[in-house]
């Protein structure tokens, strides 16, 4: 799609910036020309650059219901295209039961939905439980797979009912919302981002992790795992709750990352770490390949482990540092290659004109 094309396009991503993907998606969609805006509910700690934060967390649930009424009845006059995402729209449901979308398909609005992991995975199924098969496992506490899975699947059911499309940003959620299409993360712009290939650290290995929550990634598997092997030619680095910058700073000394080893897929700090040229441990879910683009899949330059093969994951990278360097150089074209915000905006673009077309060419792969 031409820059004249999108110019007339007014598209709202909202109420989330959950990973930063809406921010990366609008940024790329504004570089060809289209008005994108991003607004939240409340901005996320992390610090995504957002447009319009409405900042309603401190405000009590009448004062949030009304500003959310407000803002929906001003952007129905301001956009086009709503873009919403982590299983949210305008209003709360009651039940299975809105009235924000149907509103908005009587007026002709494009309606699109991302999902992007904890709004819609079940615990019934999620793979951060170790005790998933124990019959009295207890989920009610989990940070990504508790909550209600009646309400998530009542949500997912209104939400396929009345937007034109759905994507979903992990793989495993597509068992979940079985006419969605998989969409790779948009928040790293590799053109932003300066590969560190020649910078490899002299000495011992420097093994990077970096949690945002200690029970979704692994983290303990990796503090037995860091005891187990010692540090005769490891570096190990535990990088948590740093300012942005001082981490970016730590994140390029790494030679070797390790993401997560639960989920069974990758988030958008391995895709930053991929741009930089690092190699990424994280668990990757082989049975849910079959949802993704099968050179994607491919491709995928992320190194498998799990908390019972990790140890020998690392002992086998360490006796083999050049194979790293080789990883790492994958790494970067494939964030390049799959994972460039331009590419992806280009073919939301060209799907918020004509909601029928998919996501993905029949090349399974999306032109330069």
């Amino acid at each position: 799609m031409c820059e004249s094309e999108s110019r007339s396009i007014r598209i709202l991503h909202y109420p989330t910036d959950v990973g930063g993907n809406p921010t990366g998606l609008a940024q790329a969609e504004r570089r060809y020309g289209a008005s994108s805006t991003v607004a939240v509910i409340t901005q996320s700690s992390l610090g995504y650059d957002v447009d319009i934060n409405l900042d309603l967390s401190r405000k009590s649930r009448l004062n949030r219901l009304a500003h959310r009424v407000f803002f929906a009845a001003r952007s129905i006059r301001n956009y086009d295209v709503f873009h919403f995402n982590f299983a949210q729209t305008f209003l709360p449901r009651l039940g299975s039961h809105g009235i924000d979308l149907q509103l908005l398909r009587a007026m002709g609005k494009r309606i699109f939905m991302t999902f992007q992991g904890c709004d819609v995975r079940l615990a019934q199924n999620c793979r951060v439980n170790d005790r998933i098969n124990s019959p009295d496992a207890d989920h009610s506490n989990l940070h990504c797979c508790g909550g209600n899975d009646i309400d998530k699947a009542r949500a997912v059911s209104y939400i396929r009912k009345h937007a034109h499309r759905t994507f979903c940003l992990n793989p495993d959620l597509m068992r979940y919302v079985p006419d969605a299409e998989f969409v790779p993360y948009a928040a790293v712009d590799p053109a932003l981002v300066t590969p560190t290939t020649d910078q490899k650290s002299k000495g011992k290995l420097t093994i990077l992790h970096a949690p945002t929550n200690r029970l979704i990634k692994g983290t303990q598997h990796v503090l037995d795992i860091a005891e187990k092997i010692g540090n005769d030619n490891i570096e190990w680095m535990f990088v948590e709750n740093v300012p942005h910058e001082e981490a970016i700073r730590r994140y390029r000394q790494a030679d070797l990352v390790i993401d997560q080893l639960r989920l069974g897929w990758y988030g958008a700090f391995a895709v930053e770490m991929m741009a930089m040229s690092k190699p990424v441990i994280c668990y990757i879910a082989e049975e849910d390949l079959r949802f993704i683009p099968q050179r994607m899949a491919e491709e995928l330059p992320i190194i498998d482990a799990t908390p019972d093969t990790l140890q020998d994951v690392l002992q086998n990278l360490i006796n083999a540092p050049a194979r790293l360097t080789e990883i790492g150089v994958r790494s970067r074209e494939f964030v390049e290659n799959w994972h460039d915000p331009d590419r992806i905006a280009r073919r939301f673009l060209e799907m918020y004109r004509d909601p029928t077309i998919p996501f993905w060419p029949e090349s399974g792969r999306l032109p330069d």
